[in-house]
């Protein structure tokens, strides 16, 4: 795209995303992308923006040795179970305690 500048970059969860979109959507007409997107995250997110945002809070302060990204993807798959949670993490360098596995899991289960 030629004359576009990245000013901004972060990671957002798909209810963030999807509010997003639906305000872009509101304004002009969105692109093909842009509505593939929106199909996509209109059938797979089952939180609110509201939930997300305080899931995100949450996570943050209660297992703080976790990154933002990592919150994010959290809350996009909502992980059921330990080995769920794992996935998430198996490229990372951290090992979390059952301490913080069973903190995360808690939460997880208060947002489903």
């Amino acid at each position: 795209m030629i004359g576009k500048k990245i000013i901004n970059e972060q990671n957002v969860t798909q209810a963030e995303a999807k509010t997003i979109l639906e305000t872009r959507e509101a304004i002009a007409e969105p692109l093909y992308e842009q509505r593939i997107a929106l199909g996509l995250i209109h059938k797979f997110t089952n939180i609110t923006t509201e939930q997300a945002s305080e899931m995100t809070t949450r996570l943050s302060e209660e297992v703080p040795r976790i990154k933002n990204e990592n919150i994010v993807k959290i809350i996009d798959l909502l992980p059921k179970d330990n080995d769920d949670l794992n996935v998430i993490f198996s490229k990372e360098r951290i090992i979390l305690t059952d301490d913080e596995v069973t903190k995360i899991l808690e939460i997880v289960d208060n947002y489903r």
